[in-house]
């Protein structure tokens, strides 16, 4: 008869401590993965897996049997208690990665709301080359142990070391490169390259001295209308690739940049316009610094977002079907609208 008094129970809180996450060693070992994902973004993955149970629980599979999930950036910031900033980088790698897709479901006639992207988890590719799979990732390289108790790897049989009076060991090169690259010491006791193979150049330094050069001067004054049309649609044209906002490059994809290459005659209405679309960006930041807003100018969905908003602001100034008396307040206040829009539509809440 059991005395339930000595009874060891399984108590519900010491269950809940055994609870673990599963860490996919071939997350840590694989030479796919093992350089390219930073651990926090192997963490995230590990914490989306876990949240497969929950898929299955709430029926959160699609027509072709896939398990997907629902999270807003809010949501999974919280749960890897990290910032809206890095959960948008730790899904970029794992998307680059290809572990993570997307899915945008847009807006839903039946409930008349925007759905929450799904996102996929992709199966981990494992390679018949990974060492730890094979059973023999314990058969490393030979290794011979100094006096000190550090391990040293052993040498190959063909690599000779000399010793030098100092007592520093230096590599013994091999003949050819000797005398490929013989060297000659001067007086301070540096080591200089003997030349080869330009040692009879003669350096032209004529164009550093020439002081009948003539001074550069690109003013608009110096160039004819034809000439300074070609250029300034060479520079939009190629603006993508050089114009920048801040320490980065345009964020407008290429068919925005398109669409503002025919609208704005010169680099300077370009820039400026670029520069009213992140002051609007900006400032819906600032005003709901609460919510901790952010968004991330090269997410796709936003770029897409954009291109559709330039498209209509461009079509109500070409249609007149409003009095627009400041084409620039304008774009302000449609850009702005369209990223508080953004933030509302990808950040609503989702019941647990």
């Amino acid at each position: 008869m059991i005395i339930l008094t000595t009874f060891n129970f399984r108590k519900a809180d010491n269950r809940y401590k055994e609870l673990f996450f599963q860490f996919p060693k071939v997350l840590y070992y694989s030479k796919k993965y093992k350089k390219t994902l930073s651990l926090s973004a192997k963490a995230a993955y590990m914490v989306l897996m876990d949240r497969e149970e929950y898929s299955l629980k709430n029926n959160w599979i699609d027509e072709d049997g896939n398990v997907y999930f629902i999270f807003t950036n809010q949501e999974l910031a919280e749960l890897l208690d990290v910032s809206l900033r890095t959960v948008i980088n730790l899904k970029k790698e794992l998307e680059n990665a290809n572990l993570l897709l997307q899915k945008k479901m847009g807006f839903n006639p039946k409930t008349g709301k925007n759905e929450a992207n799904r996102l996929y988890l992709a199966e981990l590719e494992v390679d018949a080359t990974d060492v730890y799979l094979r059973g023999d990732y314990e058969q490393k390289i030979p290794q011979t142990l100094d006096t000190s108790g550090s391990a040293n790897s052993a040498l190959p049989q063909n690599f000779v070391e000399t010793l030098d009076t100092s007592g520093s060991a230096n590599s013994a090169l091999p003949q050819n490169f000797v005398e490929e690259s013989a060297q000659t010491l001067d007086t301070s006791g540096s080591a200089n390259f003997a030349l080869n193979l330009y040692n009879n150049t003669i350096l032209d330094t004529s164009l550093d001295t020439n002081k009948d050069t003539q001074k550069l001067d690109f003013s608009s004054s110096n160039f004819s209308s034809t000439e300074i049309k070609k250029q300034n649609q060479d520079l939009l044209k190629n603006s993508k690739q050089f114009l920048k906002s801040g320490n980065r490059s345009i964020f407008l994809n290429e068919a925005s940049i398109h669409l503002l290459e025919m609208w704005c005659n010169t680099p300077q209405q370009l820039r400026r316009f670029i520069g009213v679309i992140l002051n609007a960006k900006n400032d819906v930041m600032k005003e709901h610094s609460e919510l901790k807003v952010f968004f991330d100018l090269d997410e796709e969905e936003l770029q897409d977002k954009m291109l559709n908003t330039l498209r209509r602001y461009f079509n109500s100034i070409r249609n007149n079907e409003i009095k627009i008396k400041n084409h620039e307040n304008y774009l302000y206040g449609t850009m702005s609208n369209m990223f508080a829009e953004y933030w509302n539509e990808n950040n609503m809440k989702w019941p647990e």
